[in-house]
C-alpha cells in the first residue's frame, strides 16, 4: 500500500479582518482630524492599526506541517513535533468548519476532560492544526463573529476522534481526500483484525 502525504494549509483570517477594518479606522481619524483640526486621534488610530496588524500576522503565521498516511499509521508532523497514530487508535475522521471545530472543543473536549487545564487541552487539540479557529481572540469575540462569516471560514478541516488521547483537529489542503484515506486506513485495520481473530478461532 502506497503512502499519501498531505500538506497543512493556513488561512489569514485575522490579518484579513484587520485589513478590512483599516479603511474605516483611517477615514474616522481623518474626518475627526479635519472637523477638530486635531490629528492626534488619527495618529492614535494609525498606531492602534499597526499593533493590531502585527498581532494578527503573528497569530496567523504558523509553522507548517504535514500528515502522512502509511499502510498502518497516521503520522503527524509540525515543526519539531511528531506523533505516530496506529490505525487502532483512530475512531474516525469527519469534516468540520471553523465554528464547528470551536464548538466541539467547548462542548465535548472540555466537558469530557473535567479538571484538566483548558489551555493545555487547547494546545493538544490544535497541536497539528495551522488554522486559527477563534479559541483565542484579542477582540473579545467581536472579530471572531466577523471572521466566522468570511468565505474562507467555511472551508472544512478534519476532526480526528481518538480512543485514548485528546481528539485532534487537522487542517490539510485536501480535507475530503484525506478523510477518505483515513477511512480506508481504519477499514483495512478492522478487516485485518477480524481476519486474525477468525484465524485464532479455527
Amino acid at each position: 500500500m502506497g503512502e499519501k502525504r498531505y500538506r497543512t494549509r493556513s488561512q489569514w483570517h485575522n490579518t484579513r479582518l484587520v485589513l478590512y477594518a483599516s479603511p474605516f479606522l483611517v477615514l474616522t481619524g481623518v474626518f475627526t482630524g479635519v472637523a477638530t483640526n486635531d490629528f492626534r486621534i488619527l495618529a492614535g488610530l494609525l498606531a492602534l492599526l499597526l499593533v493590531m496588524l502585527v498581532v494578527a500576522v503573528t497569530r496567523d503565521r504558523t509553522t507548517r506541517g504535514s500528515y502522512l498516511i502509511t499502510g498502518e499509521t497516521l503520522i503527524l508532523t509540525r515543526g519539531g513535533d511528531r506523533l505516530v497514530l496506529p490505525a487502532s487508535d483512530i475512531l474516525d475522521a469527519s469534516q468540520v468548519d471553523r465554528a464547528g471545530a470551536r464548538d466541539y472543543f467547548n462542548s465535548r473536549i472540555v466537558t469530557r476532560e473535567k479538571g484538566k487545564d483548558r489551555i493545555d487541552l487547547r494546545k493538544r487539540y490544535l497541536r497539528f492544526c495551522t488554522v486559527d479557529i477563534g479559541l483565542r481572540t484579542f477582540t473579545f469575540g467581536l472579530g471572531r463573529g466577523l471572521t466566522d462569516r468570511m468565505p474562507a471560514a467555511y472551508q472544512d478541516m478534519l476532526l480526528i476522534r481518538l480512543r485514548e488521547e485528546t481528539d485532534l483537529l487537522l487542517s490539510p489542503e485536501y480535507n475530503q481526500d484525506m478523510m477518505e484515506a483515513i477511512a480506508r486506513l481504519i477499514r483495512r485495520h478492522n478487516e485485518s483484525a477480524s481476519t486474525e481473530a477468525n484465524r485464532h478461532q479455527l
